[in-house]
């Protein structure tokens, strides 16, 4: 139904200049690992070896199997080169979503919580340590018909990184709205996808790389053979 003349005129938005934003979006890399045909087949063998007939190096959480340990240190040298990988892939991903560099932005976001400002010092300025994307914990997650893994966040972690090794299918993994404010009222209409999960189908040899305080899911598996994952919890170290 067309507006009159005389209803646009008397309009509250009628000649107003507006912005709409798009706020708080959450970022996250998905990327193939270029040498997965040489890695993940010995890694996935070492993994399920390690769980057979040993009940110490994996702990069975009745819902999923886990491994103990750090992975990169018992996994052998595929676990370091795709560790090491994982670690660059997500110096990168902070680099360009902060468009700078990891040791610029680690000094920024110091400088702010001891209460200075960006102009206190100079941003670019020389002496600064190294800063790199390192592993605080690595595990590998097998999962048989009717596993799963209920939402979950990794506290004290700048990043979680999970690496895809072998399944017989696409690989499921739901992500969580982090806003949880929107579950407590429905509105009506939703703006902003209210509430809603995001279900990610990755295939094996896939890494995907997001927040740590990011809340993720993996629903019940369908499968007669396993599903190998590995996930990383990392953080930034200098020196």
């Amino acid at each position: 139904m067309p507006v009159s003349d005389t209803a646009e005129k008397n309009s509250p938005v009628s000649g107003a200049a507006a912005t709409v934003s798009q706020l708080f979006s959450t970022p996250l890399v998905r990327v193939t690992y270029p040498y997965a045909d040489e890695v993940s087949a010995p890694l996935a063998a070492r993994i399920l070896e390690r769980g057979q007939g040993c009940p110490g190096p994996v702990k069975d959480f009745g819902y999923k199997t886990e491994t103990s340990g750090e992975l990169t240190r018992w996994a052998g040298p595929e676990a370091q080169r795709l560790s090491r990988w994982v670690c660059a892939v997500a110096g990168r991903f902070v680099e360009s979503l902060t468009r700078m560099s990891l040791a610029e932005a680690y000094a920024r976001a110091s400088r702010r919580e001891a209460g200075a400002t960006d102009t206190d010092t100079d941003v670019g300025g020389g002496g600064r340590p190294a800063v790199r994307v390192g592993v605080t914990r690595s595990w590998a997650s097998v999962y048989r018909a009717g596993d799963r893994h209920e939402a979950h966040f990794h506290p004290n972690t700048a990043l979680s990184a999970v690496y895809y090794v072998t399944a017989p299918g696409p690989c499921e993994l739901d992500l969580l709205d982090p806003r949880p404010n929107v579950d407590y009222f429905d509105a009506g209409i939703s703006l902003a996808g209210d509430s809603h999960r995001v279900r990610l189908l990755c295939a094996p040899g896939e890494l995907l790389v997001f927040p740590g305080w990011l809340k993720h899911a993996v629903p019940s598996f369908r499968g007669d053979a396993v599903r190998v994952s590995v996930a990383w919890n990392l953080n930034y170290t200098s020196g």
